[in-house]
């Protein structure tokens, strides 16, 4: 199946980017869009903002760092929304994302760190993440899920030391969405191998 025709059947994958791309143009028309739905580097920012570790999976910080997280999210959500539900795009999306969230603000608290959050990439590599966990050797961008999965932990381990919070919430929205794939292969069974 060709790829539009794949993400004009993926209406959760299709939502969520359009989500996104709502939310960059926001941020480009009105600078304090970004500030409003960021996650805050301290807990104190955290009261004046309590939705932020929702909001913060649609702000980016740039052209290319939404282009990757769309890239990315289309492919990997197409993908996920052909093996499981819809609603489990949305779910795994949210579920790591808000994980990624709170990580970084626990992070924040222990160690008396600072630095404001954007981006989608905890929810965007958790939805990568549960499909590798329902088909791992499924073919994206030219590589299995297993490669990518593989070459998203070696890349956030490695930047822990020079981005802990970013690295730190990427690893953790990885962790759920590989749970949550464990979970919705016992659900959905052998149907995710006969895809495959």
């Amino acid at each position: 199946m060709p790829f539009l025709e794949k993400l004009r059947r993926s209406p959760a994958t299709l939502a969520l980017i359009a989500l996104q791309v709502v939310v960059f143009v926001a941020q480009a028309v009105n600078s304090g869009v970004a500030d409003r739905l960021s996650l805050p580097g301290d807990l104190d920012g955290l009261s004046d903002r309590p939705w932020s570790p929702l909001t913060v999976m649609f702000v980016h910080e740039n052209i290319a760092h939404i282009a990757v997280m769309v890239l990315m999210l289309s492919a990997f959500g197409t993908l996920l929304e052909q093996t499981a539900r819809t609603r489990d795009v949305v779910a795994v999306y949210l579920l790591a994302g808000l994980a990624g969230s709170f990580t970084a603000l626990a992070v924040v608290a222990a160690v008396e760190t600072d630095g404001t959050l954007v981006g989608a990439s905890a929810a965007v590599f958790g939805v990568a993440a549960a499909i590798l966990a329902m088909r791992p050797s499924s073919k994206v961008f030219g590589g299995t899920t297993t490669q990518w999965f593989a070459a998203l932990v070696g890349i956030n381990v490695v930047f822990l030391l020079t981005q802990p919070l970013g690295s730190v919430a990427h690893l953790v929205g990885l962790a759920v969405g590989a749970a949550y794939g464990r979970w919705l292969l016992t659900r959905v069974g052998s149907r995710a191998d006969e895809r495959s």
